[in-house]
């Protein structure tokens, strides 16, 4: 994947890959119909990657990596996992359990993600957050990965994410029109 090839990350694209006969969960980023990136707690050392999404399966290499060293990234994921906490712990409320892991595949929206993590009882200071990124940065540091495709399944994705997402990308644009934010 050129780093000059148009890239896609408006929306996640949710797939699995094998590692040690075990299917690992993760979301592309930056993605196009040649490859993708994410990040993910285990350092991949193969290049070569057995994928999935739901009974369709492709191949992919792994062409670059690297440690991830934003916060922000850190900072997005670590929300995202005590959500997916609460959202296990919901179990008498289906329709709030599913808005919850929902909300965990739109990137970003951190402020957001921890109002919504403060109306289900747990108010995090900043204080505590940067202790509790500081835990998992130690603990767990993400890998960034680089990952090429040429599959026509990958593809098939590809094309549809991109016609699931057309209204998002038509909204981005159309709020574009009317200035800056």
């Amino acid at each position: 994947m050129s780093r000059t090839d148009t890239r896609h990350s408006h929306i996640s694209v949710g797939l699995q890959f094998l590692a040690n006969g075990q299917w690992e969960q993760f979301d592309a980023l930056g993605w196009n119909d040649v490859g993708f990136n994410f990040y993910h707690v285990h350092e991949i050392h193969e290049p070569a990657l057995e994928l999935k999404r739901g009974l369709i399966r492709f191949t992919g290499t792994i062409t670059w990596r690297s440690i991830n060293t934003s916060d922000e990234v850190a900072l997005g994921a670590l929300v995202n996992e005590l959500i997916y906490k609460r959202a296990q712990e919901v179990t008498n409320n289906a329709t709030l359990q599913e808005r919850l892991v929902k909300l965990i595949r739109v990137s970003g929206m951190v402020t957001e993600k921890r109002r919504v993590l403060g109306s289900l009882g747990m108010d995090l200071s900043d204080e505590k957050l940067a202790e509790l990124l500081a835990q998992k940065n130690r603990q767990q540091p993400l890998s960034h990965y680089g990952v090429q495709v040429d599959s026509d399944a990958w593809r098939t994705i590809v094309k549809n994410a991109m016609d699931i997402s057309s209204v998002v990308i038509s909204l981005e644009k159309w709020s574009d029109a009317l200035g800056p934010k």
